[in-house]
């Protein structure tokens, strides 16, 4: 893994590397951190809710505080300003527990809120000082806080025992009002804890399991962003070796007929008093060059043109169009000395583009003629079956290796270059056909021809 590593620094995919593992890193961090925030928000709400309604009816605080004192073990549940308990009360607190049956003047009537011994409540006077001591819980040795009253907020406490407990509080500011049939007494302050060191330490446990499967997915990311740079950069790497084949391809094709024309330009200066017809065969043979050069540069611009996806003209073509065909690449073989055989059976019009369906066909016809042998046969055969046009054209000559049949559609790439190049050949014809088929939505077949030769099968929609 390291070794990868130290290969990807070294080349272009590092860029792409860096992009994929920022942006998996950016993720799985904003990821952790919702769901901690979440899982927080979820862990506190039950008490962070019984904080809010203690608030809204503080009356509670003061009843909660003073049934704490009577029964400290006991769960009580407040319900429209009753003070009741689940466990059977002592009997010191029956007489408290009387005067607190039935609901106060201007108390709030409210939903239950079940106040377990996870709560405490500190009652400090106007002065600040603490009404209730409990040394038990070490919480009425706190300072009271009244900044930003009505607010939750943590603190952490040492207990008489050399532990610390974590606690939630609200501090509230009582009034006569609130305090009812205590209002003769100087309380001024309230403060609700809620121990939640369970609930912390279970947060602590969930949020390393959490972060644990988090980084290790964030590794798991690093494999992921050297496997995603790799893919983006191959279609770019074999673009770039594409075109930088076709360039030194395309310069060693030029450089033949240049040199050809340099030395044969020169040899007319080295003989001036030469006359036309004296160097007739230098002229002819430069004349020949600038029309391979021509030749060349055309199916460049054809290429070129067809890269920057040339859309098709698509028109009715009638069956008279392949007689046509057909008959000059008669005129044709005649003339290279090979044998042609047709057997054309459209005899229906078929729905395509006109010029670039003649040229694929001669492009595969002219592919036939130079890859046969002086005295070769040529078969063609076109029908249409089902919904597709097949055109089909077989020769007898060299044939094609499986190895080559792969690149045959590279630009410049030829079977056999020597001949092909005394044939005026510059392997583009069937790179440009290849194009012709995927504009017109085609696609192409070559299959042996028994005993020796090639077959193209093309299938085009109709």
């Amino acid at each position: 893994m390291l070794n990868k590593f130290r290969k990807l620094y070294r080349t272009d995919n590092f860029a792409y590397f860096i992009r994929y593992f920022a942006v998996f890193t950016l993720i799985f961090g904003f990821m952790t951190m919702i769901i901690f925030q979440l899982m927080r928000a979820t862990m506190y709400q039950n008490t962070d809710d019984t904080f809010h309604k203690i608030y809204q009816d503080p009356t509670t605080a003061i009843q909660f505080a003073i049934a704490r004192s009577y029964a400290p073990g006991s769960e009580i549940v407040l319900e429209k300003g009753e003070v009741t308990e689940e466990t059977p009360p002592s009997t010191t607190g029956s007489t408290t527990e009387e005067s607190m049956s039935q609901p106060q003047q201007g108390q709030k009537v409210g939903s239950k809120i079940r106040l377990s011994t996870n709560f405490h409540v500190v009652i400090y006077d106007s002065k600040g000082q603490v009404f209730n001591p409990d040394q038990f819980s070490s919480l009425s040795d706190l300072k009271l806080d009244k900044d930003e009253l009505e607010s939750i907020k943590e603190v952490t406490v040492e207990t008489p025992f050399g532990g610390q407990e974590d606690y939630r509080y609200m501090t509230i500011e009582l009034t006569s009002e609130d305090l009812g049939e205590y209002a003769s007494l100087d309380i001024k302050y309230a403060v609700i804890y809620s121990n939640v060191s369970q609930i912390k330490s279970s947060i602590a446990s969930y949020e390393s399991t959490v972060a644990l499967v988090m980084i290790s997915f964030w590794l798991i990311s690093i494999v992921a962003s050297i496997y995603l740079a790799n893919v983006s950069m191959r279609p770019l790497l074999v673009s770039f070796q594409k075109q930088k084949d076709f360039v030194e391809n395309a310069s060693h094709e030029l450089r033949t007929p240049l040199a050809v024309l340099q030395n044969r330009l020169e040899s007319l200066f080295r003989h001036p008093e030469a006359t036309i017809m004296e160097s007739s065969e230098n002229i002819a043979s430069s004349l020949e060059e600038v029309r391979n050069m021509r030749l060349l540069t055309t199916s460049l611009l054809n290429l070129a043109r067809r890269d920057d996806g040339l859309k098709p003209e698509i028109s009715d073509i009638p069956p008279s169009f392949f007689d046509e065909v057909f008959a000059n690449y008669a005129i044709m073989a005649e003339e290279n000395g090979k044998e042609l055989q047709v057997n054309n059976e459209v005899k229906q019009s078929i729905r395509t583009d006109r010029v670039l369906l003649k040229q694929l066909m001669t492009i595969l016809f002219d592919n036939a003629l130079k890859y046969s042998d002086e005295d070769g046969q040529i078969h063609i055969d076109s029908r249409i079956k089902d919904r597709y046009l097949v055109f089909t054209i077989a020769d007898n000559g060299l044939g094609i290796r499986a190895e080559d049949k792969k690149k045959i559609f590279d630009r410049f790439y030829r079977v056999d270059k020597a001949r092909t190049r005394q044939k005026g050949g510059f392997g583009l014809g069937l790179s440009l056909a290849k194009q012709i088929i995927d504009t017109l939505d085609g696609s192409i077949q070559i299959r042996d021809n028994h005993p020796k030769g090639t077959i193209f099968e093309v299938r085009l929609p109709r």
